[in-house]
């Protein structure tokens, strides 16, 4: 008869002073990772826990959490019965001392049978704790455990938290579990919208905890405060027009306010003559706000902010809002019409002042680099586009960057570009491309849609990425501050959309033969290069596998296409869709196997120091299955380049299906090591052969 298992929830809220944004998500991550491995470990049986924010506290709710944790055995191995015991069978010293070491007599010990031999072992069995013990050290790892950009001391035990920990919430159904963190001890008690009521409020139960701090004006799932972020602005805007959503800013105001109500509110419409992303960033920046369309789809003088708590207030909130945005607009329109007083041109000379990178150099000199790798790219990859355009916008590219508005909002670099360029006279194409040679902004992003911006984008990337390669500058683990991973995303995906069968090799060779000598003279210039091809091969690897295609397919395609050259990138997705479709048809797996025994014995000859004839000998055969497969080899290898050249990889593997009866037909008919020394090496250069066919295509060995 087995022990009914008791269980109820438990409740874990961190309340403190307002945490940034951006380290909520984390800290919620790090919360769920540590529970569900302290749970495993200690034995802890539960249903379910989920976890919930606003910017004043974290929270963790555990479902159905057992009252007590799991009786667990565990084998303690000891010495080996050899050791264990002498001549005469007696225990010896080791058998003795390891039996004491547990708490037994050596006669209570069994004899365990491994692969190394016979062991004695101890099975020690521990009985399962408390739950509410059990949390106690819990709760206290988890909030110890938290890690956060930067931390603060409030008090003198110097415990470091994001924020000050004002209160703790730690419940096992209506026990509260006891234990302390800094000057703060544990409790059934929280606060509710601290702008609001500062009264306590006492948490009965775990599952009564959500309902309680929403009567108080408090939505803790993070989900739901979402959704009523969205309705409240729909309800407010419906009057007006229609708001411009920002999803990115529904995030971050989400864990701003923990109560939201919109707002509606209004700016001078004199401010309409800027352009709207300057007044979209204004808002966005300095308040939060969101920029709305009128009924006729123009962007209007309204705006939306997100207050803190119900409608109490609501006309010194408006206030409030409208008057910090008239300021920032206000400013935004001295910047505005001084940038076009002094022009873009006027500010190419001082992008001398202005540093790419201490070891590298000045944006200037960078620009002056895009020029000459952008006009090899117009050459080599046959764009034909007109130099006289194009160098008029590289020139102008970077020359925003040091306009007024983008030192005030960085955001806006090559937005602000475009359209000084467009204000000032210049034509469609090069204003588009100086916004748009930026892109893509993200990993996913849109890339250049503009011929000029996309080959500037080609030649900006790729000098930056051969310039910081060059100083020892590559992304290590989850660091990439100077964004080469998204650089070398960019490029990637634009050759493979746009120059799918492009050879880059003279591509790299321009972008590190165009640095300047301070560069090369750099001990790491010597390796740069290659480190670079590895990385864009890394790159292109992570591509195809986020795109769905198995990792040793992508492996197989990508190792046989590197060749030390980064070459004919947009080939390698269809040439997966044929070998996910050739894995399908047939014994797949068997030829792979086939070509994997070739890969092999050729493996095995280079480990010997076999010279390998690089042609193979006719006159050398010596059985009938010989002449076969090099008959098939041929005829399979002029085939297969046809359907390679074409583009018809699903034929190339046919190919493949095609010559496997006749690799299996040799294997059976012939020894490969042959006495004969001659006729041994030409087996090899005829199996070289057959492997070759299909190198450049697909690497066999890595299929699983």
């Amino acid at each position: 008869m087995t022990n009914k298992i008791n269980t109820v929830n438990a409740l874990l809220e961190i309340g403190t002073e307002e945490i940034p944004a951006s380290y909520i998500e984390p800290a919620l991550k790090q919360i769920e990772e540590f529970t569900a491995k302290a749970f495993i470990e200690s034995g802890l049986k539960y249903s379910s826990f989920k976890t919930y924010a606003t910017p004043r506290r974290l929270v963790l709710i555990v479902e159905e959490l057992a009252d007590k944790s799991e009786d667990r055995s565990e084998e303690v191995m000891g010495p080996s019965l050899k050791a264990a015991k002498d001549a005469d069978g007696n225990f010896t010293q080791a058998a003795i001392g390891f039996a004491a070491r547990n708490g037994v007599k050596p006669e209570k010990l069994i004899t365990k049978t491994t692969e190394k031999g016979e062991y004695l072992c101890f099975i020690k069995k521990t009985k399962g704790e408390k739950t509410e013990k059990l949390l106690s050290s819990i709760f206290h790892e988890i909030i110890k455990n938290i890690s956060f950009p930067k931390t603060m001391v409030w008090e003198e035990s110097m415990f470091r938290f994001a924020r000050p920990v004002r209160n703790i919430i730690a419940l096992y159904g209506k026990k509260i579990i006891k234990f302390q963190i800094a000057d703060v001890k544990s409790s059934n008690w929280t606060i509710g919208l601290h702008t609001y009521d500062n009264k306590k409020i006492i948490i009965d139960a775990p599952e009564n905890y959500i309902t309680k701090m929403k009567n108080k004006s408090v939505i803790v799932d993070r989900a739901e405060r979402r959704e009523t972020i969205k309705k409240s602005i729909e309800d407010v805007v419906k009057s007006v027009g229609n708001v411009i959503w920002d999803e990115a800013l529904i995030d971050e105001v989400n864990y701003l306010v923990e109560y939201p109500v919109a707002v509606l509110c209004a700016f001078d419409k004199k401010y309409l003559d800027l352009p709207a992303e300057v007044l979209t960033v204004c808002m966005k920046k300095s308040q939060k706000c969101f920029a709305v369309n009128d009924k006729n789809g123009k962007f209007s003088n309204y705006f939306i902010g997100i207050k803190n708590g119900v409608s109490k207030y609501q006309e010194v909130a408006r206030e409030g809002y409208e008057k910090v945005v008239a300021a920032r607009l206000a400013d935004a329109e001295f910047f505005y019409h001084n940038d076009l007083k002094k022009g873009l041109e006027a500010n190419i000379e001082k992008l001398k002042g202005v540093v790419f990178h201490k070891e590298i150099g000045t944006v200037y000199e960078k620009v002056e680099r895009v020029k000459q790798i952008a006009a090899f790219f117009n050459k080599e990859f046959g764009m034909n586009i007109d130099e006289k355009a194009l160098f008029k916008a590289i020139v102008l590219a970077k020359a925003d960057l040091v306009s007024e508005m983008v030192f005030e909002y960085p955001e806006l670099q090559g937005v602000m570009g475009k359209i000084y360029a467009q204000k000032l006279g210049e034509s469609a194409d090069v204003a588009l491309a100086v916004e748009q040679h930026y892109w893509p902004l993200s990993a996913g992003g849109k890339l250049p849609e503009n011929r000029i911006a996309f080959l500037i984008s080609l030649a900006d990337k790729i000098d930056t990425l051969a310039a910081n390669f060059s100083i020892g500058l590559e992304p290590s683990g989850s660091a990439d501050p100077y964004g080469l991973r998204r650089a070398g995303i960019g490029f990637i995906r634009m050759i493979t959309e746009n120059l799918p069968k492009q050879d880059l090799a003279h591509a790299l060779d321009k972008a590190f033969d165009n640095l300047p000598s301070s560069v090369k003279n750099n001990p790491k210039f010597q390796q740069a290069r290659e480190k670079l091809s590895a990385f864009f091969w890394q790159r292109v690897e992570s591509i195809l596998e986020a795109e769905g295609y198995a990792a040793d397919e992508v492996k197989a395609v990508v190792n046989a296409s590197k060749g030390g050259r980064v070459k004919a990138l947009g080939t390698l997705q269809p040439r997966l869709d044929a070998l996910r479709g050739a894995r399908q048809k047939g014994d797949f797996a068997a030829i792979a196997e086939a070509f994997k025994r070739i890969n092999n014995i050729i493996n095995q000859a280079k480990k010997q120091n076999i010279t390998i004839p690089e042609s193979v000998d006719e006159q050398l055969f010596a059985d009938e299955a010989e002449k076969s497969l090099y008959s098939a080899a041929q005829k399979t290898n002029a085939g297969s380049q046809e359907y390679i050249s074409k583009g018809e990889y699903d034929k190339v593997f046919d190919k493949v299906l095609e010559i496997k009866p006749v690799i299996d037909n040799f294997f059976e008919k012939v020894m490969v090591m042959d006495k004969d020394e001659n006729v041994k090496k030409n087996r090899f250069a005829l199996l070289n052969s057959v492997k070759n066919i299909f190198s450049s295509f697909i690497d066999f060995s890595a299929l699983q």
